[in-house]
């Protein structure tokens, strides 16, 4: 995975969990889709609703999301109904593991720089050298790996991936989500801007 494809996971995560007042105004594409399509206008009031506390959504973790999941299938994003289904049940299925996840893309700092971006909106501004290189990026999660299997241990009994996580995640794999083209097209229109 390049750095560019790591920077954008990180993103678009951070974009569902990161906000500026009025989310469509500030996106052209985005304000005129919402004004043809009154549930992409909705959506636009329910993100800019829901993310006016990053430090609330931080907290509350990946549930925080859910009342917004569903504006995902909707332009121009437009998930397929089947990967749609595939985000929900790895969300439900790998909760906790999202969670520790979470913990440790704000550990190293990675949640800060992809908060910052998605904040600010302006790419050109983000610092590229606080985004590690595949293999800082890989010694990070290796560095952090006992900590992360022993916050998994503590709440759900075991410090191994769920079972049932990995058949989840396996299927979004399996079901090429990541590599729809409408979600894809939607997300690097907005980093080569």
């Amino acid at each position: 995975m390049t750095r560019k494809a790591v920077f954008t996971l990180f993103l678009v995560l951070s974009a569902s969990a990161t906000a500026r007042a009025d989310l469509c105004a500030s996106d052209p594409e985005l304000q005129k889709i919402a004004d043809e399509n009154p549930e992409v206008a909705q959506c636009c009031q329910q993100f800019d609703a829901m993310l006016g506390n990053i430090d609330a959504i931080l907290q509350q973790g990946f549930t925080a999301l859910v009342p917004v999941l569903g504006c995902l299938t909707k332009p121009p994003i437009e998930l397929s109904a089947n990967c749609y289904n595939d985000l929900l049940s790895s969300g439900a299925n790998c909760f906790y593991e999202l969670n520790v996840m979470l913990g440790f893309f704000n550990a190293t700092g990675l949640l800060d720089t992809a908060v910052n971006a998605a904040t600010s909106g302006d790419l050109s501004s983000v610092d590229t050298s606080a985004i590690p290189t595949p293999e800082e990026f890989e010694k990070q999660a290796l560095d952090y790996l006992p900590t992360a299997m022993e916050q998994l241990k503590s709440v759900t009994g075991s410090d191994q991936i769920n079972p049932v996580c990995c058949q989840s995640v396996s299927k979004l794999i399996a079901d090429k989500c990541a590599c729809e083209e409408k979600p894809m097209s939607f997300v690097t229109s907005r980093l080569d801007g």
